[in-house]
């Protein structure tokens, strides 16, 4: 398997536990939701969608099929999603 498609297998698997294991937690921050709208079902969407890349990239793989485009795209996903974590207090 070349690198770069066992690197976007699991990168897709590490969004999809980190996710699910923020989906989890009671406590946390306490603007997280409010400001933020990182509620459990969201963290479970973010999940889902590492689930599928991951799927799609195997499939990809085995179909002999381009990877690069849906490693872009995760990689867009997994910044979309960090990023709601490091934008700190907004105005609005």
């Amino acid at each position: 398997m070349p690198p770069i498609d066992l690197i976007g297998i699991l990168a897709a698997l590490a969004l999809a536990v980190a996710a699910f294991l923020l989906s989890r937690r009671t406590a946390g921050h306490p603007y997280a939701e409010e400001i933020y709208a990182m509620t459990p079902q969201k963290h479970r969407r973010y999940a889902m969608l590492g689930i599928l890349f991951a799927l799609a990239l195997a499939a990809a793989y085995a179909l002999h099929l381009p990877t690069v485009p849906l490693v872009a795209v995760l990689a867009l996903v997994i910044v979309f999603y960090a990023t709601s974590f490091l934008r700190g207090f907004s105005d609005g």
